[in-house]
């Protein structure tokens, strides 16, 4: 089989494409057992060969596909990211709270969206108007933060050239230093 880079054919280069299918059954139906490489793995990586020249684009799109079922370690057995990652997708039906190996914010979220996935119709309404209710209430604390810093800045803007101006120094000197008007320095 012929392995040309997709680049060679073409004047740009794709980033790399990446699926990853979670499965809860085998991608082949075939006796596995037989001591072969599949013996220990769960994990699988494809890549597109063009059916006609049996070229494969080199680093531009890969299949992962994760069979779920033949995951069997335990979670004091997971030590990579992908084994914590893989025992969570498999077990997060199934476990009443999380565990403490499991304690980073990426495992809190996965836990959180699941436990709203399994709100009835009347929950999940309701947790979708308090959500919108949040984000206002997040958004007027932010708006007016954001206002209350205008005020502050124009109200010290003014405090200093009042000072500035009953020291008796130049009015236009103190427009030049705090973007006051000339007229709104005369006012004060």
């Amino acid at each position: 089989m012929q392995r040309r880079r997709f680049r060679d054919r073409h004047e740009y280069d794709l980033a790399p494409v990446y699926f990853i299918g979670l499965l809860n059954t085998e991608i082949q139906k075939s006796d596995r057992s037989d001591g072969s490489i599949w013996d220990d793995r769960f994990v699988s990586e494809y890549t597109f060969r063009e059916k006609v020249s049996n070229e494969v684009v080199d680093e531009t799109i890969f299949l992962n596909f994760v069979e779920l079922h033949r995951f069997k370690k335990e979670l004091h057995d997971c030590v990579s990211l992908v084994d914590k990652w893989c025992y969570s997708l498999k077990h997060v039906g199934s476990l009443d709270r999380l565990p403490e190996e499991l304690r980073v914010r990426a495992f809190e979220r996965l836990f959180e969206a699941c436990e709203i996935a399994k709100f009835t119709p009347e929950e999940k309404l309701r947790y979708e108007h308090d959500m919108i209710t949040e984000r206002d209430y997040d958004n007027i604390i932010y708006t007016a933060k954001a206002e209350g810093l205008a005020e502050g800045e124009a109200k010290g803007k003014t405090d200093v050239a009042r000072a500035m101006k009953a020291k008796g120094i130049e009015i236009s000197l103190i427009a030049e230093l705090t973007g006051l008007s000339e007229e709104e320095i005369q006012r004060l």
